[in-house]
């Protein structure tokens, strides 16, 4: 069992349509588990302001934000996919935006074991069959499935 992945973190087919509600839809959850204090919303849309989390992976863009260990309880990783798109910044850029169907929610408590755990997603999100897997999840046990089985964290 992968200790990272929490079948309540795993929202699909949100209608959430910007940056701040998808941060509000599943950064409310960590810290309804406990995973993350009562600051942890306000610190991702904090850390998104300043360094942009969208990455372009061809068709499909996708999210990973994530903020500072401090905000964390429990390290976690969580999954939302949209119904429509929302733009986020590039990671790395000042303007450039892309339209994202995918979000990785990367809740670290410890900074060495967040850079692990961001490199496995950047890994895992440019494999366009892993992203069109992604896109036809129907329920959140297919989801946590296949996770769980391409995460070996």
């Amino acid at each position: 069992m992968n200790n990272y992945l929490d079948k309540g973190l795993i929202l699909l087919n949100s209608s959430a349509d910007s940056t701040a509600a998808i941060f509000e839809e599943i950064g409310s959850d960590m810290i309804t588990k406990g995973y993350a204090n009562s600051e942890y919303v306000e610190g991702l849309k904090a850390r998104e302001k300043e360094f942009p989390t969208g990455v372009p992976t061809g068709v499909i863009g996708v999210a990973l934000p994530h903020t500072d260990a401090s905000y964390v309880n429990e390290s976690k990783i969580g999954l939302m996919t949209l119904k429509e798109p929302v733009s986020f910044r590039i990671m790395g850029s000042d303007s450039d935006e892309i339209e994202v169907k995918v979000v990785f929610l990367l809740g670290c408590s410890d900074g060495e074991e967040h850079i692990q755990v961001l490199q496995k997603i950047v890994e895992l999100v440019q494999q366009q069959a892993f992203l069109d897997q992604l896109l036809q999840l129907q329920t959140v046990e297919e989801a946590y499935q296949l996770l769980e089985s391409n995460l070996d964290l």
